[in-house]
This record gives C-alpha cells, structure tokens and sequence, in this order.
C-alpha cells in the first residue's frame, strides 16, 4: 500500500492535465497549494481531507519520490494480485526494514555497522541466507518513501531480464529435488542437476532446438531470489517459521504516537433496539482501537457480528482515515477528532480467527506489524481494556437498557423493558463520548487530556495515510477469477459491467479470464484487476436498485427464496420481488418477542456502525412500513443519566409498546 503524509512538495491531481502542489502551511492552520499556471488557493485540513477521500484530489505517486511512474485512475494493485512466491519475498524483506526502521538508534546506513544488524535480524526472523547490507541499503531506497509492499516485489524478471521459463522450470524442479532436502546440498548441486536435465532433454532434440544450459552466475542469482523463503520454510517447518516470524520483542512502553495502537472487542453493555419497530434485539459487539503513547481513541467499530479479523480490519480502517467527513454528519459534535495515521504495530488478542493467513497478509500489505498477545497477560493491552471500563463507566451504564457489568450490579432493572437506544443512536452517543468527554479529560497517567497529548506528539512526527482510500476496501476483498464476456462479468448470479470493463475487453481481446474482488458487507460492486495498467477498476451490479448495500448473506436468502417460489429462471426483476417479500419476513420477524431471532434478524442485514456513518442502514430499507408511525424522539435522558453527557436526544419507551 502507497502512503503518503501532507507536506511541502506533495502533489494533487485534479480532473485531467492539473495539479495542485503543497507549498505551505499557513499561519491560519491552512494548507495553501499552487497549481502549475501559479494559482494559489487556501484550503482548510478538513476541506483537504474531504476533497481526498472524495477522489476529487488524487494523490500523484510521482511527488512521493522513489520512481513510482504509473498514473493512477483507478485503484493500484496490491500485494496479493502478485505471485505467492513474489509475495512471500516482499514480506521477508519489509521485516528487515521494519526492525532496522524501529530499532532504538534509528537507521544504520554505513555497511560496516549495518551487516551484524541484518544479522542478528535473520536469527530472530529465522532467515538462514541473510541479505547483504548493500541489498537492504537499496529496497530502503524504494521503500521509505511509500512504505509499499509492493516496491519489494524482485522486479528483475518481469522487465530488463529475459528469463528462458523452460530453464525456470528445470531450476524450480532443482531446488525442490536436491536444495531443499534432509542433506540440504550446496548451490553447486542445483546447476548440476539442472546441467543434467538439460543434456537428457537434448538427446530427444533436433540440432535447431537445443537447449543452451544457462550459466552458474545466473542459477546462483536465482537461488539468492529464491532461498530467502524456501529454505526458511523447508528447514525450518512451516508452524516453526511462522513462530520465528511473528516474534514480537517489543517493549510496553513506547514514546510517539501510532507507534503502538491496541485493538480488543467487548460485548456492549446495553440492550440496543430496532430503529423501526422499537423491539430488543439483544447487545452488540463493541471493536476499538486505542494508541497507547497517548491513549487517543483512532476508531471503533459496532457489530452484530461475532468478532474477527474483519471487525479488526473495519475497526483499523477507522483508525487510519481522518474524521472529518464523519463528524459532519453530526452538527451537534464541535470538537475536533484528529486522530488518524497508519500505526507502526496493533496489538490483537491472540485468538485463532486472527491468525489467518489473509488478515497477516493484509497487516503486511499496510506495512503494520503484529503483536499477538498471549492470554492471561492483561497489561499487554492494558489500555484498550481500561478505555471499555471507562466507556462503560462514564456512558454506557448511564443509558436506558444498560445490562451493566454483572447480575449483582444489574440487580432487578428490567434491561430490556427501558431499552431505548437504537444502534444508530448508540454510535452518535460514542462518537459524542469520545470526542467531547473523553478526549477533553485529564488523564491520570498523562497528566493531560489525550486530545492535548496527540496535538503535542503530532508536532514530533510526520503521520502518514493510505494514499489511495480505496485500496483499504481492496485489501479487505475476497479474491475470484471469472470470465469477462461482452456483457461483463457474472458472479454468485449477478452481472458487473461497465464501460471502463469493457475497455479494458477491447485492449485483452477476446474474453480473457479476470482476477477480481467481491465483498460479503455489500454485493452491489466488484473491484477488477486490470493487469495491463496494473489497476483495480470498480464495476458496479447491472442491476443496481437490487444489490446496492445488500450483504452476501442476505442475497444467498434472496436467492433460495426465489428459486422455490419462482423455479431456476431467475430474472432480474423476479429478484428483486422476491428481495421486497424477503424484506416483508424480516419485517416480520424482527417482531418476534424471541430476542435471538431479532438478533439474527440484526446479523443478516449486516448492522453495524460502518455503515451507519456511511449513510446506510440497511433493516431500515428492509423494514419501510408504509402505514407505522413509530412516533417522536424524546428530548431528554432519563433523570440522573445526563452527568458529564450532553443531551443526546434518545428513544424513550413506556414498556407497553410492541
């Protein structure tokens, strides 16, 4: 993933052919850019940042130095549209970087004192065939710049260098035959057998077709490319590996910002409602992300889902982008929320769901290490759990239908008679918690508010941000192929097209076979690897008006529904009745008095706060009763709940409703 960070130099591109370069900060706070005629205009952060993730101002690649020469429409690629042997070379190269990045004492450029670093790097990572210090000095220098994956993807074989695949293969078949064996035999052993294989190959040869044996320069090379992760794997074991890999030896106490931020998840202590009918459906989960220099809260994220490595990464997301786009939606908030920034490390619990393959990928992707903590040890993360008794505590526990944090506590309050927080509402009041009580509290181990302590930390680093927002919805994609044909791709029964895919048929020719991503939160868009320019391009459904905002889930539903009722012929305008009578059942059963089947309910239609702030809400689609008035919101909070709260403006229920 390309960052990049606001600073002089940086540069925007607008429409086609104009650009806008940062020039300075003004004494107003503003940032005033310079177009190439020399005009200037002033723009607030705020006004950047939305313009930015609006895609009005595209990042240019080339003011980030680093020889990045790829004009970028649409979304760039990333590490897993490579090779897994491709991939698994970049990820051992960024965690040298990382480490000589980290390292108490800064980077060592001077190859003397750098080679016994890299060194002792290899024994802690598990690498037995270390770099050499002129090696690293050079991915540094295509490296630091962007911090992306991708520029530490070996690029000598796919431009400049002209490889024989038939010598590929003998050399590939060598290195698994007789290099990564028990005897684990010499690089001699592999040109050897490859010398062999070519001479039993020519005897079955004309004179005009034989082959010429490739030299012992290049095997050696190859297997310089190579036994960085083969080796690693073969002798060490792949659960071996991967122990040495994830060896974490940080330190608890950090010194700047984003140079820790711990994520954890926590049931919510509260009934929450439907915003429709006003029935309990039970309490959600809570994700957050916490930077532990000065504990500002980067983000959250409210499910019904179970929590994974997806809330993880919705949560992380959060975390990574400014918020003043999702502060607009509420006028009432006034204060600032500036955290953002992609962190150096995320401390996670140690749970099996987080140890997949695909969130790893997607951390290293971002250039984010790892720390898994082991359980029983509750200072590894003992911010984030602190900041959930804190939320509790100081709203949480104060709002109608509050289940508290124990039975005793609980006592006799009949949590899900008062219950009058929808989850709509439950995420404004979180985000009017954070900014405007908890941020502006002094903190007793700061001395200071985090709010104050993130505007001083700020001035000691430069933050940097996914250049191209997009992309952090890409990494997050699951991963097919499918034929493009004159009407565009067809997945799980619904058609992508447009006229960007069609184009990109055009340049192909014929109907080549597309690597592309879809999405379990919302079916109506697919993101299409161009593998000529290198780009992901958003395809949008045909049908629109049916799969905007639908889950994955909810359209399998669809689906079945629609094949029993109206056999396998399923047309689109058939879908999308069967959608509106699917919608009606849930209707329905979010009536239910069984709190477990509204909570399905809540589950299917992918409540969650993500995309609350992003306008949507999807059983309020499902549910739109033509003939209910579910009546007014009250003004006010019950007596005693507005200590240190402002007035939030609540549901309020008599307990006779539904």
């Amino acid at each position: 993933m390309i960052r990049f960070a606001f600073k002089k130099g940086l540069r925007f591109l607008e429409g086609v052919g104009r650009r806008w370069t940062v020039v300075r900060q003004l004494v107003t706070g503003k940032i005033q850019l310079e177009d190439d005629a020399g005009e200037l205009k002033n723009l607030e952060i705020k006004e950047l940042n939305q313009q930015w993730l609006e895609q009005k101002l595209i990042v240019d690649p080339e003011s980030l130095g680093s020889g990045s020469n790829v004009f970028y429409l649409a979304t760039p690629r990333d590490i897993a549209s490579y090779s897994e042997s491709d991939q698994e070379i970049a990820q051992r190269n960024q965690k040298y970087l990382i480490r000589l990045e980290n390292r108490e004492g800064g980077w060592v450029s001077t190859p003397a004192k750098l080679q016994p670093i890299i060194d002792e790097i290899a024994q802690e990572i598990g690498d037995s065939h270390p770099p050499r210090a002129s090696t690293v000095y050079a991915w540094w220098l295509k490296y630091r710049a962007t911090k992306c994956m991708t520029k530490l993807v070996d690029q000598r074989f796919r431009a400049g260098r002209k490889t024989d695949p038939i010598m590929r293969g003998f050399f590939e078949d060598a290195v698994y035959g007789v290099f990564l064996t028990e005897q684990k035999d010499k690089g001699y052993a592999v040109f050897d057998a490859m010398a062999a294989k070519v001479k039993n190959t020519n005897l079955a040869l004309p004179p005009q077709e034989q082959l010429k044996m490739v030299g012992k320069a290049t095997v050696y090379r190859w297997l310089s490319d190579l036994h960085q992760y083969l080796v690693a794997k073969a002798r060490l074991g792949k659960e071996a590996g991967e122990k040495e890999f994830r060896a974490a030896l940080k330190k608890l106490k950090v010194s700047r910002i984003l140079e820790r931020v711990e994520i954890d998840h926590t049931p919510v202590d509260l009934i929450v409602i439907d915003k429709a009918t006003k029935l309990p459906l039970g309490r959600p989960w809570l994700t957050m992300a916490i930077d532990r220099c000065n504990r500002m809260i980067m983000g959250f994220y409210i499910s019904f889902h179970a929590p994974s490595s997806m809330s993880i990464l919705q949560c992380l997301k959060m975390a990574m982008l400014p918020k003043d786009c999702l502060l607009a939606k509420y006028p009432d908030i006034k204060e600032i929320w500036p955290a953002r920034g992609i962190p150096e490390m995320i401390a996670c619990d140690n749970g099996m769901d987080l140890h997949s393959d695909a969130f790893e990928k997607i951390c290293l992707e971002i250039g984010i290490e790892i720390l898994y903590c082991p359980a029983g040890i509750p200072e590894m993360k003992g911010a984030i759990e602190r900041i959930f008794r804190t939320l509790n505590e100081g709203l949480i526990h104060r709002l109608p239908g509050t289940v508290f944090s124990n039975v005793d506590e609980r006592g006799d309050y009949p949590s899900e008679e008062v219950a009058a927080i929808d989850l709509d509402t439950l995420t404004h009041l979180v985000i009017k918690w954070i900014t405007e009580v908890y941020h502006r509290r002094k903190h007793r181990e700061l001395k200071m508010p985090p709010l104050t302590a993130w505007i001083e930390g700020e001035q000691q680093r430069i933050i940097e941000m996914p250049a191209y927002p997009e992309q952090l919805d890409v990494l997050v994609g699951i991963p097919a192929k499918r034929t493009l044909w004159h009407y565009g791709i067809e997945n799980d029964c619904l058609r992508y097209n447009s006229q960007a895919l069609q184009l990109l048929r055009t340049r192909v020719g014929g109907n080549p076979m597309v690597s592309f991503k879809f999405y379990e939160h919302d079916v109506g868009y697919i993101h299409v690897f161009d593998e000529i320019n290198q780009e992901y391009i958003r395809v949008t459904a045909v049908d629109a008006e049916y799969a905007t905002g639908l889950t994955s889930h909810l359209h399998a539903l669809i689906r079945q529904y629609a094949k029993r009722k109206y056999g396998t012929e399923q047309y689109e305008e058939l879908m999308l009745q069967a959608k509106q009578e699917i919608q009606q059942i849930i209707g329905e059963a979010v009536k239910d008095k069984k709190m477990a089947t509204r909570k399905k309910v809540a589950v299917v239609t992918n409540q969650n706060s993500d995309d609350l702030l992003g306008g949507r809400d999807a059983l309020d689609d499902a549910l739109k009763s033509k003939d209910e008035d579910h009546g007014a919101a009250s003004d006010v909070l019950d007596p005693g709940l507005e200590d240190d709260l402002p007035d939030y403006g609540v549901y309020r229920r008599t307990g006779t409703e539904g």
